[in-house]
């Protein structure tokens, strides 16, 4: 039965829109995109074969999906303000989805006045509004550009991490008219959530010599000013940390946004050079804050400045601003006073976890130690060719409580929230390998969404386990791993609750009992996942 677009739109859109209903209806589009069906085209030539054969160029803007839906949401623009957020989010969130999926083509025929209506209609606090403003940043032609800059100045996105992402492709091509974008979107330096992706931008410009001089030197006394004002935020903050308020996510919100700012205003009164700038570098220099030290020093080194030149050759030393410091040494013709220990591949694999950890999705903040425990040269999911992977244990002491686990470098930069450090160390490995291992084939199901067939899938496996002394046995997801597959069970055994995969011939499990971020069912099976592949990629062992 096929979708009526115009009523699904009415229904989505509606004030009193069902959640659930409207959940339904969004999959339904999904699977009309996944399709890849020309929208209007009663040849319904997949969209695949239009794009390879060129046959996009002249057709209707609405031949796509996703692209149509844009028009449909355009002609509703009254009624965007007073729709559900959560349901318009997703809607935003698909059409962007499948326009990027397809790349030029797609956005080639997105209609820029179409979008404009649509972010104009949209509450800023709607999730993913911003998605459609990178649509805009990705078409990169001037009359996109002159719009994106024109919204942002109007209604900036929520976030400073969304404004990175709006921005973003403009430092990716280099294939857009600078004149269609600068000098106005210097008038959005007022926007906190705007300023640092701006000053980055603007940055990236100038040393890729797009620009010169640079854009924002004729703002150098306001950027110094803003400067000094973000660094006082930042000193209060370190002395006392409740000085952005009592809730967790808003103060961590609002540093981040912080620091975010004083690290690309650092970065951009060194480029532009002048020494009115010492003084308010000097100051950031004084903060505890690792990143924006290193950015001050090094700013402060550009200037020729000697005691942001040493500062910057101490601060590779540490290992959350190790990276950033060296390339700013080599930068500025003074990596050879950098110790040769700190380039060896294991400061590296440490700096790479520290910094890694200091990031706001993550812990946030440096941890309190970082050392290398193991590293291998091993044949590794998605590799074709044997790659470096080292193992990192890291420690977070909070005076009474410490906080410790074992993470990954090498093939990526990733920590379990499960505590993995008791492991050995070959299975250590083997979690990663399976997290790290990306498929179509590889995936797993909840018991509570099991179909007939797979719930009689995983009786034989239960059996299994209770052979071999499992009780309690209960069942949590059914795994499958290319052409096998396996149940996974959380169970007691020896008077220990556990958690539990089997394939009937190989079992595995993990101890859920008096541990403070046990294992998980998903754990357990990437351990699985892992311990097969790494032993396929290197029979002789790892």
């Amino acid at each position: 039965m096929s979708l009526d677009i115009a009523e699904a739109f009415d229904s989505l859109l509606a004030s009193d829109a069902d959640p659930v209903g409207a959940g339904v209806l969004i999959q339904k589009l999904a699977d009309i995109a996944s399709r890849d069906q020309l929208v209007g085209d009663e040849s319904s030539v997949p969209l695949a074969e239009s794009m390879a054969s060129g046959n996009l160029v002249g057709k209707r803007r609405d031949v796509m999906p996703a692209v149509h839906w844009i028009g449909e949401l355009a002609r509703r623009q009254s009624l965007l303000p007073d729709a559900d957020p959560a349901v318009l989010g997703g809607i935003l969130r698909l059409v962007h989805v499948h326009v990027l999926r397809h790349g030029e083509p797609a956005l080639h025929v997105v209609n820029t006045n179409e979008l404009r209506r649509v972010i104009e209609g949209v509450s800023p606090e709607v999730p993913n509004r911003h998605l459609l403003m990178h649509l805009l940043a990705s078409k990169r032609d001037a009359t996109s550009l002159s719009v994106l800059v024109e919204l942002l100045q109007q209604s900036p996105p929520h976030g400073w991490m969304a404004a990175a992402q709006v921005i973003s492709p403009l430092m990716q091509h280099r294939d857009w008219s600078v004149e269609a974008v600068y000098p106005q979107i210097l008038n959005c330096l007022s926007e906190p959530v705007l300023a640092s992706s701006v000053l980055d931008l603007t940055g990236h410009l100038y040393r890729t010599h797009r620009v010169d001089p640079h854009p924002a030197a004729d703002r150098l006394s306001s950027l110094n000013e803003l400067l000094s004002g973000v660094t006082d935020r930042l000193a209060r903050f370190e002395e006392a940390p409740s000085y952005f308020g009592d809730d967790v996510d808003q103060v961590q919100a609002i540093l981040a946004e912080a620091v975010a700012l004083a690290v690309s205003l650092c970065d951009c009164v060194g480029l532009i050079g002048e020494s009115s700038s010492i003084a308010p570098l000097r100051k950031a220099l004084d903060l505890k804050h690792r990143r924006v030290r290193c950015e001050a020093a090094g700013a402060l080194a550009r200037l020729g400045d000697a005691h942001g030149r040493s500062q910057l050759l101490k601060l590779t030393s540490e290992p959350s601003a190790r990276l950033r410091a060296i390339a700013y040494a080599d930068e500025l013709g003074i990596g050879e006073q950098v110790d040769d220990a700190y380039r060896e591949p294991g400061a590296t694999s440490e700096a790479e976890m520290a910094l890694w950890l200091s990031q706001p999705q993550q812990m946030g903040v440096p941890p309190t130690s970082v050392e290398v425990i193991d590293s291998r040269r091993i044949l590794w999911p998605s590799f074709t060719d044997p790659v470096d992977v080292t193992l990192v244990r890291f420690e977070y002491n909070f005076g009474e409580r410490c906080y410790s686990n074992v993470g990954l470098t090498g093939p990526a930069v990733f920590t379990f929230a499960t505590d993995v450090a008791d492991l050995p160390v070959e299975d250590i490995y083997a979690m990663y390998a399976g997290w790290h291992a990306e498929h179509d084939d590889i995936f797993t199901v909840a018991a509570k969404e099991f179909n007939e067939a797979q719930a009689r899938m995983v009786e034989p496996f239960r059996d299994h386990l209770q052979r071999l002394g499992y009780d309690e046995v209960e069942v949590t997801l059914l795994g499958f791993f290319l052409d096998e597959t396996a149940g996974i069970f959380t169970a007691r055994r020896d008077e220990t609750h556990c958690v539990v995969v089997t394939d009937g011939s190989e079992t595995i499990d993990l101890p859920t009992e008096g541990r403070m971020r046990p294992a998980t069912s998903e754990d357990v099976f990437q351990l699985y996942k892992g311990r097969k592949m790494l032993r396929t990629f290197n029979p002789q062992g790892i």
